[in-house]
């Protein structure tokens, strides 16, 4: 058993493990909802063989190994990872990990399979969670989980049947991260500030045109045609996936459109929310002047991509797809919008610290 300290964090798991790795190497704690929502952006990927052929994210990476390649190098870990390997394998790879004294993320779990959340537990499939192995026995993998503030235990049966299947679009089946953190950056400042200072350079001149301004342009100059491209199906699956994926809290489709009440508080402005309320939170504290100039922005743009997702949702409930156009101008305000909070974020000029001074929470 790793001895780490532990804090929840409500619907913040692909996160919370290295906010828990970070605070156990330094005494100090990295927000969790700064390192989550630090990379809102654009992405639209076009395959045609898919499943919709068209996908919209309203951020520049993903969660998994994205996410954790994206703060290595600023937070100061290496990682060692696996997914899409046997599970016996892999079983006895992060067994050596936490031998080692390296806690391992263990990611993409479905809920369904995990005693402990009794609510879910054999009862509804909840996939993609993400929970922080710091031991294991015979019997059992012993965990921190974000909703949970004592160590829980799953039995290897059980880890192996919550880790069976892939998770669609973010990683394969048995995906682990161990985050060996040796050479911390305890400047947190600096770890919050050139994330967001990178995050907007990628968005504002992304390498490729499906990411970023780009990216919406791309869709932009498409989107009025999709309708004579594709049928009312395939238009319905594309206006689905750009709902689910909007959600602020978690992926969701909305309770007028799948009939559930999750009762999970989830607006759909793309973590736009989110973030403007994380940035003024910690603005005096960590923070410049511009990230309340940011924040401001994706309030408002958070704003318009809610109006842009009920266009949606009401065109999935009416199946009326013959006026993609009318999506254009919320898509050029949001990029006008976004676009002025990105530029803030970029233009930040971060000092260099001396040698050994800290950012404590």
């Amino acid at each position: 058993m790793i001895k780490i300290p532990h804090q929840m964090a409500d619907y913040l798991c692909p996160v919370n493990g290295l906010c828990d790795i970070y605070e156990w190497k330094t005494g100090a704690r990295i927000p969790e909802e700064l390192l989550f929502f630090a990379r809102p952006g654009f992405q639209m990927i076009s395959q045609k063989r898919a499943i919709p052929p068209k996908m919209v994210f309203w951020g520049q990476g993903s969660i998994g190994k994205d996410q954790f390649n994206f703060w290595k190098d600023l937070v100061g870990y290496h990682i060692i990872a696996g997914e899409g390997k046997s599970y016996k394998s892999t079983a006895a790879n992060i067994k050596l990990l936490v031998e080692q004294g390296i806690p391992v993320v263990l990611f993409g779990l479905d809920m369904y399979h995990l005693p402990y959340h009794e609510h879910f537990y054999h009862t509804k499939h909840i996939p993609g969670h993400v929970v922080l192995m710091v031991g294991y026995d015979d019997r059992n993998v012993y965990v921190h989980d974000n909703s949970r503030p004592e160590v829980e235990m799953i039995p290897w049966g059980d880890l192996q049947q919550a880790w069976a299947a892939d998770y669609i679009g973010i990683s394969k089946k048995n995906a682990y991260f161990g985050i060996d953190m040796q050479n911390p950056n305890r400047d947190i400042s600096s770890i919050i500030q050139e994330g967001l200072k990178h995050n907007a350079e990628l968005y504002l001149n992304s390498p490729v045109n499906f990411i970023g301004q780009k990216g919406m342009e791309r869709m932009m100059k498409e989107l009025p045609a999709w309708n004579t491209m594709y049928d009312a199906e395939t238009m319905k699956q594309i206006c689905l996936h750009l709902i689910e994926f909007s959600g602020s809290t978690l992926p969701e489709i909305p309770e007028e459109l799948s009939g559930i009440h999750s009762g999970v508080p989830n607006t759909h402005q793309g973590g736009r929310d989110k973030l403007a309320a994380a940035l003024l939170k910690y603005q005096d504290t960590i923070g410049t002047a511009e990230w309340s100039i940011a924040a401001d922005a994706f309030q408002r743009s958070g704003l318009i991509i809610e109006a842009f997702i009920g266009e949606c949702i009401r065109d999935v409930l009416n199946t009326a797809f013959s006026a993609p156009q009318k999506y254009i101008p919320l898509l050029k305000e949001i990029q006008k919008t976004e676009s002025s909070a990105f530029r803030a974020l970029e233009t930040v000029k971060i000092p260099q610290r001396k040698k050994g001074m800290e950012q404590v929470l």
